[in-house]
């Protein structure tokens, strides 16, 4: 079976560069944090301002004071002189008009009151997630296991995974080791920090009693730490854990007489 590489998902956006710290949470800075979600192994980083938006007062703006223009009083309209009539002949006289005259009127003028700017804040954050490679099962003899002979297991899964891992605009170093545990189906269990080998050096062996088709289980348990800028972490979260099971089919050895 082969082992199946990380595969890295990113998500990014872009800002200022700023100091690096290990921290979950962080102002001003690069905020790095490596935790366990959904059995996957996940890296964060954020950085930018953070800084709480400027207050703008809740008090309604005051009103624009508008001035009435005061209209002025009209003209008083010029006295009629009636002259003494020499002759009989009529003549007639032209009365003055006696319509107000008013000056034109002056527009009111409206202050505008300024509205408060805003602040634009920038922020960058990514998000990796890194698969752990999957062993398998091995075990010798590969055909038809003997009664009482033992039998070999092992498995290709590495002992140490490390990765360095660029985010943002720092790097950070993961490191995890795991731990397996075989199950042969028979109820016996061997915890072990090895992977096992074949023979002769392999060191994870089982002896099976009776004939018969066992469920062989391997559990890969992996924890760790991750460390940035010399700071070391511990991985929070659940373990990662990964099961790989097969089948494996016992014989009885053939029984011969010699006399």
């Amino acid at each position: 079976m082969g082992i199946n590489r990380y595969q890295v998902i990113l998500i990014s956006a872009l800002l200022l560069i700023t100091p690096t710290y290990a921290s979950a949470s962080c102002i001003n800075k690069t905020c790095v944090d490596v935790f366990t979600a959904d059995n996957q192994l996940v890296i964060t980083a954020q950085k930018g301002s953070q800084k709480p938006p400027t207050k703008v007062s809740s008090k309604p703006a005051p009103k624009p004071i508008v001035k009435k223009p005061v209209a002025k009083p009209a003209p008083k309209a010029a006295p009629i002189v009636k002259k003494p009539i020499s002759k009989p002949i009529a003549k007639s006289v032209t009365k003055p008009s006696t319509k107000p005259v008013t000056s034109p009127s002056k527009r009111p003028v409206i202050k505008q009151v300024a509205k408060p700017k805003k602040v634009a804040t920038a922020s960058l954050s990514d998000r990796l997630i890194k698969l752990l490679p999957v062993g398998d099962i091995n075990y010798q003899p590969t055909s038809e296991p003997l009664v009482n002979v033992p039998v070999y297991f092992w498995t290709q899964t590495p002992t140490r995974f490390t990765a360095l891992v660029p985010i943002l605009d720092v790097v950070v170093y993961v490191n995890l080791t795991p731990t397996f545990t075989w199950s042969y189906g028979d109820g016996a269990m061997d915890i072990s920090k090895l992977p096992g080998a074949a023979y002769p050096i392999g060191t994870i062996t089982h002896t099976y009693k009776s004939a018969g088709n066992y469920q062989v289980n391997l559990k890969i348990t992996w924890n760790g730490t991750w460390m940035v800028n010399g700071v070391t972490t511990p991985i929070t979260g659940n373990a990662i854990t990964q099961s790989i099971s097969t089948t494996l089919s016992v014989v009885k050895a053939p029984t011969r007489f010699i006399e």
